[in-house]
Formats: structure tokens, sequence, C-alpha cells
């Protein structure tokens, strides 16, 4: 006898049930993990936006890791921490020795910022320290400066004395050699006057006839007695006196004649003692200006040094005042080289608090946990095969 056909669906539902109590059971296969469902890279792109950011920003990587990295990371880093595969935790490996790289360079950028920043300061209040040793040097060159200044005017006056000095040394032995020459001078002409006119007279060698002779030759007898400053008594005399022969003059003719003789002779006498203290003087003087002459060189030596000293003292003081402008020039330029260590090492520690960030977020990654998903029902073939064929009858 036939039997009565099951309700399709309520056979099919039973058997349904019976199935999903065996995915509860402890009948499970041992050694079979759960099966957890995995995303494609592109669906989580956005949620690794910061491990891409960690990796394009931070890491050092060539192109073709880099390009291995973006594709299989994010894959992995999806993958529950229990159940990734030998070949994800490698790629995650890898990515953290990347980071690792990356937070050593970050580091070594701040403390060679630190270090930047600590020699600048270090340069800078060396240079502080050297500006107020050129300012004190600088001070020292010009006090030495204005004592040379000093020293060398004293000298420039003392030069331009000696040479006042020498001048008038000079001007006074020149008037005295001409003062030698002209008393000489004017004692042999005296001498040579006295000669021509005195013998003439004094033997009476003028003949009647040349009694104009005898006139113009006691005329230029009379001026030389005026010359020897004979008295009026004798100039008047002496006329009367030449006149006569020698053998026709009196007594007091002759006289007259012997005192123009002895005048003429004491004034001549006078004028060689004049010529002998003239050449004295003249000696004197010349002697004073040799020794003038010592001296304006002695001046002109020292005012010659001075003039060196001033200037190389105005050297040195130019050139203190010149190191005093550098160093003053070059601190100014320590405020914005300090400005841009500074903002070099916060940028430094920007970055690397960035760095930190992103790798704190790449770690949560790295470590969570996901929910495991239900498991695909092992038997779903079985499940399948065991169920009828709709419209069909059980056996």
């Amino acid at each position: 006898v036939a039997s009565s056909p099951r309700p399709p669906q309520q056979g099919r539902s039973m058997t349904m049930a019976a199935k999903r109590t065996s995915i509860s059971s402890s009948k499970r296969t041992v050694g079979r993990p759960a099966k957890v469902a995995k995303v494609t890279p592109s669906s989580g792109a956005d949620k690794f936006a910061p491990v891409m950011r960690l990796m394009s920003e931070y890491c050092s990587l060539s192109e073709s890791c880099t390009s291995m990295l973006a594709s299989a990371l994010p894959v992995a880093l999806q993958t529950n921490k229990e159940g990734r595969h030998a070949f994800e935790n490698s790629v995650i490996k890898a990515f953290e020795d990347a980071c690792g790289d990356a937070e050593k360079e970050c580091m070594s950028a701040i403390e060679a910022a630190k270090v930047a920043c600590s020699k600048h300061q270090e340069e800078k209040a060396g240079s502080v320290a050297n500006l107020e040793l050129a300012e004190r040097n600088a001070a020292k060159a010009l006090e030495q400066k204005n004592a040379a200044q000093g020293f060398h005017d004293q000298k420039q006056a003392e030069k331009e004395k000696a040479e006042t000095a020498l001048k008038g040394a000079e001007q006074a032995s020149e008037a005295s050699k001409a003062e030698v020459q002209e008393v000489s001078s004017k004692r042999e002409a005296f001498e040579a006057e006295v000669e021509q006119v005195l013998p003439a007279l004094k033997e009476g060698n003028f003949a009647p006839k040349d009694w104009r002779l005898r006139q113009k030759a006691i005329a230029r007898l009379s001026h030389l007695l005026e010359q020897s400053d004979a008295p009026e008594s004798m100039v008047a005399g002496a006329q009367l006196a030449f006149k006569d022969k020698p053998e026709s003059r009196g007594q007091f003719a002759v006289k007259t004649v012997e005192a123009t003789e002895a005048c003429l002779k004491t004034y001549s006498q006078a004028l060689a003692q004049a010529i002998v203290g003239a050449s004295e003087k003249s000696e004197e003087l010349r002697g004073d200006m040799v020794a003038k002459e010592e001296v304006a060189k002695a001046s002109q030596s020292e005012y010659e040094a001075a003039m060196d000293a001033l200037i190389t003292a105005d050297n040195e003081w130019a050139d203190a005042e010149s190191e005093v402008v550098g160093l003053k020039k070059s601190i100014r330029g320590f405020g914005p080289r300090e400005e841009d260590l500074a903002a070099e090492l916060r940028g430094s520690q920007t970055s690397f608090e960035g760095f930190q960030e992103l790798m704190r977020q790449f770690e949560s990654f790295r470590d969570q946990l996901l929910a495991p998903a239900l498991e695909v029902a092992a038997e779903g073939a079985e499940a399948t095969t065991s169920m009828p064929a709709a419209g069909g009858e059980q056996a």
C-alpha cells in the first residue's frame, strides 16, 4: 500500500532544522577553524586611510614594495588577529619594520633639530661673548688711536718749531756771512783808495800844473777821512796840509798829515777787527744752524715715527670697529635663524606626533579581534543532497 506523501515544505523545514542543530552541536569536526567573512581591498580603502598615510608619508619603501603593501596590508589587517595566514603576518611584520625605521628617522630628525638649536644657541652665546670682547678691544684701540693722535700732534708741533728755528738760524748765518763779505769788501776798497790817494799827496808827487788832479785827490782823501769818522777839523786841516809839498809844510801841516795817516790806518784796522768779529759771529751762527739742523732732523724722524704709529693705531682701531660691526650684523641674523631652527624642531616634533597617532591607529587595526562570523555549513552540499526533490515522494 502506498503511503501518503509528506508535505514538501514541512519535510524541508524539518531537515533544515536538523541541520542547523548540527551547527551548534559538539559534533563539529575538530581542527577546522571558524570561517570569517573577508572584504576585498577596495571595500576598506577609507577605513585604512591612516595606514596608507603612514606608509606614504613616513615609510621609505621602494615603489614596488609600496604597491604590494598597499594592496596586501589592508586585507591582512581586516583578518582576525588569531586567524591570520603566515603570509599576512609577514606583510604586517614588513610594514612594522618599515615603521620602525620611520620612527628612527623621526627621532633622528628631532635629535638633529635639537642639536642644531643647541649649537645655534652656543654660537649665539659665543658671538655675544666675542662681541663684548671686540667692543672692549675697539674701545682700547680707540684710546690708543687718540693717544697716538695726541703724540703725533705734539711731534708735528715740535717739528714745525724746529724747522722755524732752523730757518731763522739759516737766515742769521747767511746775514752774518754777508756782513763779513761786506766789511771785507769795504776794507779792501778803503785800503785800495787810501793806497791810491795818500802816498801821492803825502809825498807831494803832483806837479804844479796838476793842481786839479791834486785837488781831486784831496777831495777823495777828505771822503776817506769822513769814512774814518775823522773830526771835521782834521778834514779841513788835511785839505790845506796836503796842498803843500813836504818840504814846504809847517809844523802844524806835518802833524795834520801824520794825524790823517794815523786816522786812516786806525780805521783800516777797525775794519779788519770788524771782519774778525763778523767772521767769529758767522762761525757761531753757523754752528747754531748746524745744531738746529740736527734738532730738525731728529724732530722729523720723531714726527715720522709718530705718523707711522698713528697710522698703525688707526688701522687697528678700524679693524676692531669692523669686527664689532660684523659681529653685530651676525648676531642680528641669529634671530631669524633661531626662528627657522625652532620651526624645524616644531615641525619634526609635530611630524613625530602625527607618526605616533597614525601608528596607534595602525596598531589598533593590527591587534583587533573581530567578532567571529557565522561559519558556512560544512555539510551544505550533503544537506542539499538529502532533501527530496520538489513534488517527490519519500520512500
